[in-house]
């Protein structure tokens, strides 16, 4: 069993994975090949080639798991046979049974979006009831009765959603080896699962139970074992930074066994109970199996040395792998060295750390910071004023209801926004793109965001002319989440350089036109940021405030960092610079011995 699970995991890793992500960027491509995120996805998972991308994205999933779990209920029942010769047994009879294998995926995949919808739809209408009157992130931050009721409503009845899950869990279980019987259409087999476990479905919910809670109390004591045991190493060489290396090179050696390890017996262990809860059951999976294309069995001490050899010979071509692997290695984390191109540090919000977020007063304090630009939001009140503000209300900071867009800017100008941060910037007040405009110029640039809450057709149009009226083309740049509205900036000043803000998003980002992407920390990569570079596109990574998340960025070669603190940034970006290639990697493992 093991071997099969190593085997099919090297399978996986070095020829499904590629095939899969061939398959999938074929049907990722937005329309017109071109790139699509945030709202505008939302549109196209619902469209056909979304809902296909869906289908075969899930299914896919599935199979990953799917495969193990047949190789190993195959390798179970052919008692007759052990060893090596289970194994290619399994992965032959895998090749040929992968369509209806997939088949069944599918199916599975479009059972499990039907069991979803309860929980999906639940939880929409308690955000519908309690949390839609106001912008959410004043729900997020200042906690009300309101927020408090969502939480616990969403809790009850996403636990119980999870029973219900469970129980059909429990009435589907035999669904795999109903399958590779040749139960067919798979509504029959869905039934016939159901009748089997009839009158043992406490004990198989037990027994599931058992497994999982098993499983999961042995990677959390595995996980803090290792952590314990490496610490007096860490201890130890505290002041050795070779010393730290080798340690660290230890753990992650003993994390990928114990991983491997828990993975196997777990997966064992589930096949074992729900094969001997099933019973004894013909594989007919096809009705003429494929031919053994196995040597008969040789005398036992032959087949015995053969085995030998062959073990040494694997596990020397392994010592010799490893030995390469780590000299390559460490010669690699020597000679790397950072990119040379200077990090923009853009002030989130102005600066938000600091002082109330896009306020006058927390754009000075970024300017004195050091900032290169200052990222704000901007949408229009009722009368048209372009004004700078990050939520449709000002709930968030001062507890006032009124939306934006509903309300004059004679009105908003006198709500105090800056006491909720701090009493010393009770003056601040609610301030327009031309004050933002005026104080920056000369002294810092402006990161300009403009904020699409519903539609607002004129929103980028009043922009550029504020902006144009400021002289100011040379000292902004523009971004959205609304990428239409990144597209009618380009068409209102194509001089000025414009991005598109993106959470979540498909396709090629460089035929959007655009000069450069924001996306957030977790997504930026060196693949891609290599793709970027080829376009000519730079990428800024959000919201970063953690020297860690700063090192790693640097490591990808990012080109702006959006953060809450510029100055921490900037002696983050500068402490990093003067490090060794094996210190920073170093740095990242620090969580192993704090």
């Amino acid at each position: 069993m093991a071997g099969y699970i190593f085997v099919i995991s090297l399978l996986s890793w070095g020829l499904l994975s590629p095939f899969v992500s061939w398959l999938l960027s074929l049907l990722t491509v937005g329309p017109g090949d071109q790139m699509i995120g945030n709202a505008e996805l939302i549109d196209w998972l619902l469209s056909r080639s979304g809902l296909i991308f869906l289908g075969v994205g899930g299914s896919l999933v599935l199979m990953s798991l799917a495969v193990q779990l047949v190789g190993l209920i195959w390798i179970a029942r052919e008692k007759e046979q052990a060893g090596l010769q289970s194994l290619k047994e399994a992965i032959i009879k895998l090749f040929y049974a992968f369509p209806n294998l997939f088949q069944f995926c599918m199916s599975v995949f479009l059972l499990c979006v039907v069991v979803l919808s309860p929980l999906v739809l639940g939880l929409g209408a308690v955000y519908l009831f309690f949390l839609s009157a106001h912008d959410i992130n004043f729900y997020v931050t200042a906690n009300p009765p309101a927020w408090t009721w969502a939480l616990a409503l969403a809790g009850l009845w996403t636990i119980i959603w999870a029973c219900g899950a469970g129980a059909l869990l429990v009435r589907w279980i035999y669904l795999l080896p109903l399958w590779l019987d040749g139960v067919r259409p798979f509504r029959k087999a869905l039934g016939n699962s159901w009748g089997m476990t009839k009158g043992v479905f406490w004990r198989l919910s037990g027994l599931t139970g058992l497994c999982i809670l098993f499983w999961t109390l042995a990677q959390v004591v595995a996980a803090q074992g290792l952590i314990v045991a490496t610490r007096p190493g860490i201890n130890f060489f505290s002041e050795n930074i070779h010393g730290l290396f080798v340690v660290i090179c230890i753990y992650l050696a003993l994390a990928s066994i114990s991983t491997f390890v828990i993975h196997f017996i777990g997966t064992g262990w589930i096949v074992c109970t729900l094969m001997a809860c099933y019973g004894d059951h013909s594989l007919s999976l096809f009705d003429h199996p494929p031919p053994k294309v196995l040597p008969e069995p040789v005398k036992k001490h032959a087949r015995t040395s053969h085995q030998r050899l062959l073990r040494l010979f694997l596990l020397g071509n392994l010592v010799t792998i490893t030995a390469i692997s780590f000299g390559i290695s460490m010669w690699l984390i020597e000679e790397r060295n950072l990119p040379s191109k200077p990090i923009l540090i853009i002030a989130h919000r102005a600066g938000a750390h600091h002082g109330p977020e896009n306020t006058l007063a927390a754009l000075k304090k970024a300017i004195e910071q050091g900032a290169d630009y200052a990222e704000i939001d901007v949408q229009r009140t009722l009368d048209g004023s372009v004004v700078v503000a990050h939520d449709q209300d000002l709930m968030r900071l001062a507890r006032d209801p009124r939306r934006i867009r509903e309300t004059t800017y004679q009105d908003l100008s006198q709500v105090d926004i800056g006491s909720g941060f701090h009493k010393d910037f009770a003056d601040q007040r609610l301030a327009r793109l031309s004050d933002f405009l005026s104080a920056a110029s000369g002294k810092i640039r402006l990161l300009i965001e403009l904020k699409y809450y519903g539609t607002d057709s004129l929103l980028a149009e009043e922009t550029v002319k504020v902006v144009a009226k400021a002289h100011a083309e040379k000292e902004v740049e523009f971004m959205s989440l609304n990428l239409e509205g990144v597209r009618q900036l380009k068409r209102l000043a194509p001089k000025i350089p414009a991005g598109y803000l993106l959470a979540a998003g498909l396709g090629d980002m460089a035929s959007s036109g655009v000069q450069f992407v924001a996306i957030p920390a977790g997504q930026a990569t060196v693949e891609r940021m290599k793709a970027a570079r080829k376009k000519g596109i730079n990428i800024y990574a959000w919201t970063v405030n953690h020297m860690d998340g700063i090192l790693d960025l640097m490591d990808v070669g990012i080109d702006g960092v959006i953060t809450d603190d510029p100055a921490l940034a900037r002696k983050a970006i500068d402490d990093i610079r003067k490090l060794s290639g094996l210190e920073r990697l170093l740095f990242k493992f620090r969580h192993v011995w704090d």
